[in-house]
């Protein structure tokens, strides 16, 4: 079957084919980190910048073991706040340039090189996400930033390079496209009927036909878009309405923790050493568009490499439709999902 579908909430059109997952791969995963060369395990902690905020006993020194999730500025960032103002713009005729402004950090969340992320536990699980909620507070907060992203990447198709479970967050002096598409197309519906919320109603429709619905709890529900541009895709929304994961409630970061890691385990066991990433967007604080824009969770299975087609027409090839992918993911979570939690070493 091939079918194509208009995403409700960005306008963006993916191309479902299911005969497309036939086709044969050659390309092998890459082998995990070791311990001993691992920059995030204990111990080793003076091998990264100086940590900005870390949970642990009391009295624990900084820069030191003991700590539970630890956050560092990222090494290698992709935007760092000592590169010019914001608004410094460049004089070159014909472009437009301004310089990368912005803080990258990474939240390392376990003084241990394995398990990772879904298998953390619920309440490890919790407190990685109190530490993110917490620097995305702190962050919007900075002079200069109008938007975030909060992700993790892991396994060698998502982008990730080292295996230690760790997510990242990075604060912007720019809207990202993909922030600004749902949060124009959010306005506008808002505008359009005094004050409805895109994603809300989207949920609502969702919710009601029930085939792309994974789970249902008191703060959030998880389904598979309806025109997802990756395999297994599941997004995650809250029912209150709120702008960020920075504003979320320890019930809702609670939800998150007992549903984000299940579904990443039903991935794993779907299709073991899965590559993923996990992505929540928002804007700063203060910002107007927070006003109708909702936050969620996307969860991005990296299974496929987009091929010249999906490259030149700028149009997502998805070989498993949300319907098929939202029943094996409710199956294996039925089953009790289970996955690799250790590296191959």
């Amino acid at each position: 079957m091939s079918e194509f579908r208009r995403d409700p909430i960005t306008g963006r059109w993916t191309l479902i084919a299911e005969n497309r997952s036939a086709r044969p791969n050659e390309y092998g995963a890459a082998a995990p980190s070791s311990p001993s060369n691992c920059p995030f395990c204990a111990g080793h902690e003076s091998w990264t910048p100086s940590e900005v905020a870390a949970y642990g006993p009391p009295g624990r020194a900084p820069n030191g073991p003991g700590w539970t999730v630890r956050t560092i500025p990222n090494k290698f960032p992709t935007v760092a706040p000592d590169v010019g103002t914001p608004h410094d713009g460049v004089a070159d005729p014909g472009v437009a340039r301004r310089p990368g402004f912005g803080y990258h950090e990474v939240v390392v969340e376990s003084p241990a090189h394995a398990p990772l992320f879904p298998f953390l536990g619920g309440d490890r699980a919790h407190e990685v996400l109190t530490m993110v909620r917490a620097r995305l507070r702190v962050l919007s907060s900075r002079a200069g930033v109008a938007s975030l992203v909060a992700f993790e990447n892991s396994g060698p198709e998502s982008g990730g390079t080292l295996f230690h479970p760790h997510a990242q967050i990075v604060a912007l002096a720019e809207v990202p496209p993909r922030l600004a598409e749902e949060a124009e197309a959010a306005a506008r519906v808002a505008r359009a009927t005094g004050g409805n919320c895109l994603f809300e109603t989207v949920l609502d429709d969702e919710r009601r036909a029930a085939t792309r619905v994974i789970a249902d709890t008191a703060e959030l529900t998880a389904y598979a878009p309806f025109a997802s541009e990756h395999p297994y895709e599941v997004r995650l929304v809250p029912r209150r309405h709120s702008g960020s994961l920075a504003e979320a409630t320890d019930a809702e970061l609670g939800g998150v923790a007992g549903l984000l890691p299940g579904v990443l385990r039903a991935l794993l066991a779907i299709v073991p050493d899965a590559s993923y990433n996990f992505v929540t967007r928002s804007f700063a604080s203060g910002r107007p568009e927070s006003a109708t824009y909702h936050w969620h969770v996307d969860v991005l299975p990296r299974l496929v490499r987009p091929d010249g087609f999906e490259v030149g027409v700028g149009i997502a090839v998805n070989p498993v439709s949300p319907e098929a992918a939202a029943e094996e993911i409710r199956s294996a979570l039925a089953a009790g999902a289970d996955g690799p939690a250790r590296p191959k070493t």
